[in-house]
């Protein structure tokens, strides 16, 4: 689920990062996908060798860092000669996903996986190991607590983040000074603020839900902003501590979406407005605004015009009042789990140690321009645009908006989708969401 703010810094062939939507769908079993897997080892398959090696086979799908981990392997496996490292990384989720559960069926998951949505459910079976327990509370305190937040459950962690994202509005200033505006602290100042843009002949804010998915990225902080406790929502989603969908602050969170809908905040018809269509509306000067994820400039570098890259700028979402807390989504999709019942699982371990060493770490997310998920590596980002969204995870803004619970994020995403177009009021779409989650579990 995201990369990062990296106006400068993408190379124009690296492919566009995947959908939210390819990242949250689940598919069904086959063994298709493990054909088109390139293997990076330094010997053969399997989780051991005929030479008595341990062996750990790294499975994901991030692209991101596919220039860094032939020199990551090669270290690795000169410091640790008795262990072979296999990286495999997937073309996308929705080849690797079958593969991955596959193994898991097989009983012969790798060592080291990339968890999907799939961290929790394979904590509580068994299949993933406590992270908690193997790498002890002073190794994860050095995450972003919403990174780690994702993968908890029972006083268990299932999962570690590999790359962060947090979300924004990126805006270009030139349509704020036209229409003598300021950037707005408030949903009420953006209100104000779009009435001003349009006047002006531009559209306002873009958000774009389509897919469906986009919105919750959105919604979802909203009651992080209503309640300033972050929490609520992880409860939410796994219906744990008696959290209910429809409860007020989750209707309160709904109305205000609609609300921004109703008075303007938002260019017409956010259900039919694309990513990429989005991103055009901004660079093309048909937007003042774009709410978006971390990972945006990298598509920017690459589609943009050079004098946009240069000028456009990133600004907080605003706050719910003035003085509150910038509430903005932030979680660590790109995230690694340890397979609990390997017989390498000691050399699995010992290999996210080394990944994770904070000058080591630092480097790989800066030389494949992504926001990193501890506070040591987020110091170091060297991007200005990408460090200055790091910069509100650091100062503790981050708010979940990945939701992994049976039926969660389905029914979510429909009834935000409905909340927007009018076809549902809050307090109904709310009520649906829990009925949705609620039929999920008792399939």
């Amino acid at each position: 689920m995201g990369s990062q703010s990296e106006a400068s810094m993408v190379s124009q062939s690296q492919p566009r990062r995947p959908s939210r939507r390819q990242l949250l769908r689940t598919t069904a079993l086959g063994a298709a996908a493990f054909a088109a897997a390139p293997v990076l080892s330094a010997c053969g398959g399997g989780s051991g060798g005929s030479s008595g090696k341990a062996t750990v086979r790294v499975w994901h799908w991030y692209d991101q860092q596919r220039d860094e981990w032939p020199r990551l392997v090669e270290e690795f496996e000169a410091a640790n000669p008795n262990i072979t490292v296999e990286e495999r990384q997937f073309g996308d989720p929705d080849s690797y996903l079958p593969a991955l559960q596959s193994a898991v069926a097989a009983g012969d998951p790798p060592e080291i996986f990339a968890p999907h949505v799939l961290a929790i459910e394979y904590g509580r079976a068994g299949i993933s190991a406590d992270l908690r327990s193997d790498l002890g509370e002073d190794f994860l305190g050095g995450f972003f607590q919403s990174a780690n937040d994702l993968f908890v459950d029972d006083g268990k962690q299932f999962g570690l983040g590999w790359m962060a994202q947090t979300f924004g509005i990126f805006y270009h200033p030139r349509h704020f000074e036209n229409a003598g505006v300021d950037i707005p602290e408030t949903w009420d100042d953006l209100i104000e603020a779009a009435a001003a843009i349009r006047a002006t002949g531009v559209e306002p804010c873009v958000l774009s839900n389509n897919p469906g998915t986009n919105g919750l990225d959105f919604f979802l902080p909203l009651i992080t902003q209503v309640t300033d406790d972050p929490r609520l929502l992880l409860d939410l989603d796994l219906q744990r501590n008696g959290a209910s969908w429809d409860s007020p602050e989750v209707i309160e969170a709904l109305t205000l979406v609609r609300r921004l809908q109703d008075e303007g905040a938002f260019a017409p018809n956010p259900n039919g407005i694309t990513t990429a269509q989005g991103e055009q509306m901004l660079y093309t000067d048909r937007a003042a605004m774009l709410f978006m994820g971390s990972w945006v400039p990298q598509d920017f570098v690459q589609d943009a015009p050079p004098e946009f890259v240069e000028e456009y700028r990133v600004m907080k979402t605003p706050a719910l009042t003035s003085g509150a807390r910038h509430w903005c989504s932030n979680q660590a999709g790109a995230a690694f789990a340890v397979s609990e019942t390997s017989p390498h699982k000691e050399a699995a371990l010992d290999f996210l140690r080394f990944l994770y060493e904070p000058e080591r770490y630092a480097e790989v997310m800066n030389n494949s321009h992504s926001m990193p998920a501890t506070s040591a590596a987020a110091e170091q980002v060297a991007d200005p645009v990408l460090a200055e969204m790091t910069s509100w995870l650091l100062d503790g803004d981050g708010a979940p908006h990945i939701l992994m619970g049976p039926g969660s994020s389905d029914s979510a995403a429909n009834a935000v989708s409905a909340v927007i177009d009018g076809s549902s009021a809050p307090e109904a779409a709310a009520a649906e969401i829990q009925s949705g989650v609620e039929r999920a579990a008792n399939r």
